[in-house]
């Protein structure tokens, strides 16, 4: 009788905990949701509980605010696609692999496009948020990292396969993140007008002259 037990309760230990994260999925999607709609300084827990459909007392074992900002935030940059990681390998290496490198410039620029435009509204929260909280802006500056590192890896996948060279990847970061920001992104929709498939074009025309100026 002391499998069965065991192997019951393991089972009940999984319902629950499958149970509570989904809860969780709950109360971050509602959390992006409203951050990107209000703000960092007009959203609060009881708003978040009631978005999810959750107690105000469940959000708060979620996390504090900024933490659930952070949360939302790494949920929502990667997407479904899972293609920008804060960790392992990104999907756009598999990318070239297979569709070919001019074809999978085209997607990377729409799956970063697409990334940077679902979190233009918590990037701006984030900002508001690290204006008001130390630790938010600690927070903040992670995710700033992230990116700086992710800029840096993709250079250095050009530079290893002799796209450009070791030497033109510092400068390739700058352009980067000069092309591909979310403050580049928040600028062209406020003063152009700028849509996700529009930001998607510029990325791509910008990444490919880039590469064309790399190799001149």
């Amino acid at each position: 009788m002391e499998p069965n037990s065991t192997r019951a309760g393991s089972g009940r230990l999984s319902v629950r905990a499958a149970g509570a994260q989904r809860t969780r999925a709950l109360i971050v999607e509602a959390a992006a949701a409203l951050f990107s709609e209000q703000g960092y300084g007009s959203t609060t827990l009881k708003g978040i509980a009631e978005r999810a459909g959750v107690s105000a007392e469940t959000v708060g074992l979620a996390g504090p605010k900024r933490r659930l900002l952070r949360a939302a935030f790494d949920m929502a940059f990667a997407g479904s696609s899972s293609s920008f990681p804060a960790a392992g390998e990104p999907a756009y290496v598999a990318l070239t692999e297979e569709l070919g490198f001019e074809a999978a410039t085209g997607e990377y620029a729409r799956l970063l496009a697409s990334s940077i435009a679902r979190t233009a509204g918590l990037w701006s929260a984030f900002q508001a948020a690290s204006d008001a909280d130390p630790q938010a802006a600690i927070l903040f500056e992670e995710i700033r990292q992230i990116r700086r590192v992710e800029f840096r890896r993709t250079a250095q996948w050009l530079a290893d396969r002799g796209i450009i060279t070791d030497e033109q990847v510092p400068g390739m970061v700058r352009e980067f993140f000069l092309l591909a920001s979310h403050e580049t992104y928040l600028l062209l929709r406020s003063e152009c007008g700028c849509t996700p498939d529009m930001f998607a074009d510029h990325l791509q025309s910008g990444i490919t002259r880039l590469l064309g100026d790399s190799r001149s």
